[in-house]
């Protein structure tokens, strides 16, 4: 539901095999008279709605990440007006995001690439902070060469942001870390996760 409990945002999955490679983001009224569909939805990156302004972020587009760190960009959408920010600069790609308030967000974002079945090689996300005009962007941690940021997620009760640092997107385990919204007092919360 969005804040205001007037929308209801849904997933539209094709079926399984078709899912991987395109599911569609869409919205309808809670009276059922307004459906429609918003964009292609990157498949495994949920969307998710602002705290209290009915801003929808999601990571739009198709394919699956085995054909590579492209064709990710992050997009918030207001519904009914649809009028849709396009966030991500071009040659880049993301791969998760969290609100930290209705006006601002972190992603996990890398420079777009293909991929690679050598771990190595593949390109590991940082964090970024970004205001929804886009006018900010701002790189907000820098991991290990071997390492990425991976999971953002901000908690408003602590005002604190947390993350997995591991070396690649399909590994399992990693050390969780928390800090500012900022990325300052970067540590590590809790080791192998």
């Amino acid at each position: 539901f969005s804040p205001n409990k007037k929308w209801i945002s849904f997933i539209v999955s094709p079926t399984a095999s078709w899912a991987m490679d395109s599911e569609m983001l869409c919205v309808i009224s809670v009276d059922g008279i307004e459906f429609t569909v918003i964009d292609e939805l990157a498949f495994g990156f949920p969307p998710k709605w602002a705290y209290n302004h009915d801003f929808l972020g999601y990571i739009a587009g198709g394919g699956r990440i085995v054909f590579g760190f492209k064709n990710k960009n992050l997009k918030v959408t207001e519904p009914p007006a649809y009028y849709t920010f396009d966030l991500t600069p071009k040659n880049y790609a993301e791969l998760d995001f969290t609100w930290v308030d209705d006006t601002s967000l972190i992603v996990s974002r890398v420079t777009e690439s293909e991929w690679s079945n050598d771990a190595k090689m593949r390109l590991k996300p940082s964090l970024y902070f970004l205001t929804l005009t886009g006018e900010i962007q701002m790189k907000i941690t820098t991991p290990p060469k071997d390492q990425g940021d991976f999971n953002p997620i901000f908690l408003p009760s602590i005002n604190k942001l947390t993350w997995l640092r591991k070396s690649d997107i399909v590994s399992g385990k990693g050390d969780l870390w928390i800090a500012d919204s900022d990325g300052r007092n970067a540590r590590v919360w809790i080791h192998d996760v």
